[in-house]
């Protein structure tokens, strides 16, 4: 009987592992529909912005680039040099380090060894490696006798909306294994504690050990190795008190010892890291001090944003009555069992967090919600029903379990089905990329690219060429000068916004500021050509099609005011599916918005009528204008290679450079010239040297 029970368990631990498989590789259907744009020279495209930055250091490791300890010439120009640094603790200089880029090296040796692009093993890899949770999830819990509990924490754990996002397909980052390391590392603690084989302890302690080492060369983060290695040595005095032999202690220098070189910094970024998430406390650094009156970029990014109750439950599992179900399970789970789970409680109170923090960490709260809803079917069927004199006998209770275990396993699917309308889609489409690796074929090698931060890995990976910022170090002052740039009117201004920051970069905002003028003065002398020099780099702006869904948060930053602490959003809405009805009336996104040119009258089905102020329509030829009232949207029509596109620009953003030099192409010659055009896609401009 117990041979046939633990053949049928592990039928329905490959049932789970099947599911969060299915789930991810039934996304290849939709990218080979979309193969033409999802597919740049027969190879899929990232899905993920930081997926570009990991894939671009494999690319570094196998062109030999990649030198720990050495300077990564790739990121955040022009501080990428040993001089950039505030004091001897603050660095700006970013640094190749195999601590954190486990993952890239993983891939770069692969690839070599089979002869395989980087990006097919993306393909392959990552759906299999973000299922393997499941495994030390099962049986962890089986070994506690609760096998269902792990079977539907696995379950939940890789078909969590918030997981599934980060782990689909060609989603190459971290995150595809920062669920697995901490359950594994805590189940052979437990399994360590358990056994009382000499040996084996041993070998449990070993795995423990190693597994701790790549656990931090993946994911460097010390405060998390520490906490699993504080609850190993709590579940230690918990069992033996004070009453150590020479072998506990043995096996206490066996774990801990392969970990100082990182460890012992821990205790402080876990205290950091608690002030921050749990009670909002902020320790600025001395940078951060400095630069503490540019505006705050991470206010614009999603997954920092904090979530609804019912929007957590949601981004665990689809069924809410069930998340809530779990979520009282798991607490009740910890309260009856922590002796051997206490290594795995603190990343289900960092689950917690979500509801209190950032939405990112929904994703270590869904193993224990599916852990949850499995273990009360134990509590009430072994605990509380013999207590009423139902279902004492054992095979009643294991039949009845075996039941409903079953049951809720296959209704824990059927409410996670909906993930599978759930599709990655790259961040770059293939004309972005072709553009991209038009730029590494025809600017010079040691040219800057100026753009927004989103695509700076993108640019990275795909041109060879070096970014001012990007989405690791956007929260600089360099990103708010950028967005000035391009929200300015003024070209001159532009010039010596791009000057100063290309001469001077982050480590000369520093200086200045150092000096005692405050941030709304240095940024006056900027835009008034104070610190001009000339531009020994070649300087290349680009712009994005991405960018007009983003231009409302640069025109905020860009438009800063740092005596109100705040900016102004400037929309530019791009319709779809634009077509010409009737000589001068354009119907878009199947009526629900019509914009007619007589009258000068926009009507959204939705938000009511809006007048025109200004009407433009360009052709590569001809550029056409119209006004119709003081007041109102200005509306464009730019004619491309590709048919027309339509634009509704507030009034002052038809002023901004983004507009008139994106969308427009129109410039001074005086300070840029325009060397690539792909509107929509991407238009390039070379800086000028000198003025």
């Amino acid at each position: 009987m117990k041979k046939i029970e633990h053949l049928y368990f592990y039928l329905l631990l490959l049932l789970v592992i099947f599911f969060g498989l299915y789930i991810r590789f039934d996304d290849i259907k939709f990218w080979e529909e979309r193969k033409e744009i999802f597919f740049y020279k027969d190879l899929p495209i990232y899905s993920e912005y930081d997926s570009y930055y990991f894939a671009r250091l494999a690319l570094d490791i196998k062109e030999g680039k990649f030198k720990p300890g050495s300077i990564d010439n790739y990121r955040f120009f022009p501080d990428n040099s040993s001089k950039a640094k505030l004091d001897e603790k603050t660095k700006f200089y970013p640094e190749y380090s195999i601590s954190g880029n486990l993952l890239s090296i993983i891939w770069a040796y692969l690839s070599k060894w089979f002869n395989i692009s980087l990006e097919k093993l993306t393909w392959y890899l990552i759906p299999v490696l973000a299922t393997l949770v499941a495994f030390p999830m099962f049986f962890y819990l089986k070994d506690l006798n609760y096998s269902y509990a792990g079977l539907i924490g696995g379950l939940i754990a890789i078909s969590a909306p918030m997981y599934l996002s980060r782990t689909n397909l060609m989603r190459l980052d971290h995150d595809i294994l920062n669920l697995t390391f901490p359950i594994f590392i805590a189940y052979t603690f437990y399994k360590f504690f358990k056994t009382q084989e000499k040996l084996k302890k041993y070998i449990w302690i070993l795995i423990s050990s190693i597994s701790l080492v790549l656990y931090q060369l993946w994911y460097a983060h010390p405060n998390l190795n520490f906490v699993l290695v504080f609850m190993f040595l709590l579940r230690y005095f918990w069992d033996r008190k004070l009453n150590w032999i020479k072998e506990d202690i043995l096996f206490i220098i066996l774990l801990i010892l392969p970990q100082l070189w990182y460890i012992y910094i821990g205790p402080f970024h876990l205290y950091e890291q608690v002030k921050v998430l749990v009670f909002n406390i902020k320790s600025p650094t001395s940078a951060e001090i400095l630069f503490k009156d540019f505006p705050n970029v991470f206010m614009s990014i999603s997954e920092l944003q904090r979530l609804q109750f019912k929007e957590v439950i949601e981004s665990v599992i689809l069924n809410y009555y069930l998340g809530i179900l779990g979520l009282i399970g798991a607490f009740l789970f910890f309260l009856f069992n922590l002796r051997n789970t206490l290594f795995i409680l603190p990343f289900f109170v960092i689950g917690l967090l979500s509801f209190f923090s950032g939405a990112r960490f929904a994703m270590y709260l869904a193993p224990f919600i599916g852990i949850g809803i499995g273990y009360l079917i134990y509590l009430f069927f072994n605990q509380f029903m013999p207590k009423l004199a139902l279902f004492k006998e054992p095979e009643k209770q294991r039949l009845i379990i075996h039941f409903i275990g079953s049951f809720l396993l296959l209704l824990t699917i059927w409410a996670q089905k909906p993930v599978l309308g759930f599709n990655s889609y790259p961040k770059v489409f293939s004309p972005l990329v072709k553009d991209m690796e038009y730029i590494k074929i025809h600017t010079p090698e040691n040219s800057a690219i100026w753009t927004w931060w989103d695509y700076g890995y993108a640019f990275q990976l795909y041109s060879r060429r070096t970014t001012f910022h990007d989405g690791g170090s956007q929260s600089s002052p360099k990103t708010y000068f950028i967005a000035r740039s391009f929200t300015t009117s003024d070209p001159r201004e532009a010039w010596f916004i791009t000057s100063f920051i290309s001469n001077f970069g982050l480590t000369g905002i520093a200086e200045k500021l150092k000096e005692g003028i405050s941030a709304k003065e240095l940024v006056e002398k900027i835009r008034e050509g104070k610190y001009i020099k000339e531009i020994k780099t070649p300087i290349y702006w680009v712009f994005t099609l991405d960018l007009f869904g983003k231009f409302a948060w640069i025109h905020y930053f860009g438009s800063y005011n740092f005596d109100t602490k705040e900016g102004r959003f400037g929309r530019i809405i791009a319709p779809s599916q634009c077509k010409i009805l009737t000589e001068n009336f354009i119907d878009c996104e199947d009526g629900r918005l019509s914009i007619d040119l007589n009258s000068g009258i926009i009507t959204d089905s939705s938000k009511g009528v809006a007048t025109i102020s200004n009407f433009y329509f360009k052709t590569p030829e001809n550029f056409f204008q119209k006004k119709f009232f003081e007041r109102g949207y200005v509306v464009e029509v730019v004619k491309g290679k590709e048919g027309g596109q339509v634009f509704i620009l507030d009034k002052d953003v038809f002023e901004t450079l983004f507009n008139q030099m994106f969308i427009l192409r129109k410039y001074d010659p005086k300070y840029f010239e325009l060397v690539f055009d792909d509107f929509p896609y991407m238009v390039i401009y070379k800086v000028k040297e000198k003025i």
